[in-house]
């Protein structure tokens, strides 16, 4: 939506301006983007800002390649304090004289992004393969959750491929949610506008524009997403059948066929939520896995091997009554010796996150430590350097002067320069002073980190607990 962007402040490094032109001036962004900044020619300093923004506009392009030079000329303007003129024929003369070494440094990040980009799309399809969650994952638990109490179905299959559509979009409990995030205005603001198509994968809104793909909304349909309020109910209404009471509990157990091992009579698959905080009270763990537990002659064996959720999808459901029944026993039999293996897991699972706290706690403590002696040493070379530094030139410029206006000029002249070096002087004093302050203020800040916080955030409060969630007999085939 913004295409106007005013910077109010211009940062050393040229790559960090482009990224925030990047924030606007993006893929999908379908106006012009018109970018202001502020310049003064009455400044040197500002000028030769003026200067760096119009060469890093005119060779964006190449910018990844001639960053150091902007970086060097800044510094020797600014910080060293060197002539303006001298400063930018250097840099023009070292920007063209890298431009086109740079080609191949630029292809070369574009290629690493391209394998970041990659790695992070198998990553993530992992992490949905691990907790079960695709399309028909979505599809499922909201006709789930719409289904209760009123039963199946609740959505059917539309006539384009990929897209469903609500059976009762007056269904109780759900009107006002389908009615404020999913039904269309009608003509002339009333009530009652149209219901369009509900999609659970983005792949019928994607266009193929030549080699590139686009997302294109559709006025007749939506994509559900975790984020959408249907999604948020459905999950909202799902989480709270888990609990007893009110009449509305939900079986929560289910017996299916097949993926039984040789020797095995069945075999046990527990689903369990995991949840452990830490002594700020924050939740640093948190996780619902499944596991295999086969049976024999009514005793619990060792965990299966751990198989992705997705995995496990698609086994038949076993409707015969004497199935439930033979599932049923093996449930009954088991139920002591299943609170005494969840008992065993969760010391076990206390003890497995303590140690990698602990772990986690060095590491962390080591990266804060040196966070903070480099940000003492960028407080150091930032004022001393730049500000104590610059101070100091421009007093002894100015007795200098006062030097040298002793033979020539006249005593309301020499009063000004004393007042001015007077005047430096205490600006000088104020920013030691501050200069003090923020170093005086880092250690605070690091002792509180260090000391308190830390300590607390990587020591667990109490055990981990688990929960059962569902529980799935699996008979053989």
């Amino acid at each position: 939506t913004a295409r106007y962007l005013l910077h109010y402040d211009c940062p050393w490094n040229p790559s960090r301006l482009e990224q925030r032109n990047g924030r606007l001036d993006r893929y999908g962004q379908a106006r012009d983007v018109t970018v202001h900044h502020f310049i003064s020619d009455t400044d040197p300093d500002l000028r030769f800002l003026g200067h760096v923004i119009r060469k890093a506009d005119e060779i964006r392009e190449d910018l990844g390649s001639v960053n150091e030079v902007f970086d060097r000329a800044v510094h020797r303007r600014l910080i060293q304090g060197e002539d303006e003129d001298a400063v930018t024929a250097d840099l023009d003369q070292g920007i063209d004289a890298t431009r086109g070494s740079g080609v191949l440094e630029v292809d070369a990040a574009a290629v690493a992004a391209a394998e970041e980009e990659a790695r992070e799309a198998v990553s993530l399809d992992a992490m949905a393969t691990e907790i079960d969650l695709d399309d028909h994952a979505l599809r499922d638990t909201l006709e789930a959750a719409m289904a209760v109490p009123h039963g199946r179905p609740q959505l059917r299959v539309a006539e384009e491929p990929g897209f469903y559509r609500v059976l009762r979009p007056d269904l109780p409990g759900w009107r006002d949610v389908i009615d404020e995030s999913v039904r269309r205005p009608a003509p002339g603001g009333a009530g009652g506008g149209p219901m369009p198509r509900l999609a659970f994968s983005p792949e019928p809104f994607i266009e193929r524009l030549g080699r590139l793909s686009v997302f294109q909304p559709r006025g007749d349909a939506l994509l559900m997403h975790l984020a959408h309020p249907m999604m948020q109910r459905a999950i909202g209404v799902l989480t709270r059948r888990r609990y007893p009471g009110g009449g509305s509990e939900v079986s929560r157990w289910t017996v299916r066929s097949g993926g039984v091992p040789d020797g095995a009579d069945a075999v046990v698959l527990l689903s369990i939520e995991e949840l452990a905080v830490n002594e700020l009270r924050e939740t640093f763990h948190r996780w619902v896995r499944t596991l295999a537990l086969p049976v024999r002659d009514g005793e619990i064996g060792v965990p299966l091997a751990h198989v992705p959720a997705r995995i496990r999808r698609g086994a038949p459901e076993v409707g015969g009554p004497g199935e439930r029944e033979r599932a049923g026993e093996i449930i009954e039999e088991l139920s002591a010796g299943l609170r005494g293996w969840l008992r065993a897991y969760k010391d076990e699972l206390t003890q497995r996150l303590a140690t990698q706290l602990r772990v986690d706690g060095v590491a962390a403590r080591g990266r804060e430590d040196e966070r903070y002696r480099q940000r003492q040493g960028e407080v150091s070379a930032l004022i001393e350097q730049s500000t104590l530094a610059r101070l100091t030139r421009e007093i002894e410029l100015l007795r200098e002067r006062g030097r040298q206006g002793q033979l020539f000029d006249e005593t309301e002249r020499l009063a000004d320069i004393e007042r001015s070096i007077e005047e430096k002087q205490e600006e000088l004093t104020r920013r030691r002073h501050h200069y003090e302050e923020i170093r005086d203020q880092l250690q605070r800040e690091r002792t509180r980190i260090l000391d308190y916080l830390l300590p607390a955030r990587f020591a667990m409060a109490g055990s981990a607990q688990t929960f059962p969630v569902a529980l799935e007999i699996r008979l053989p085939e």
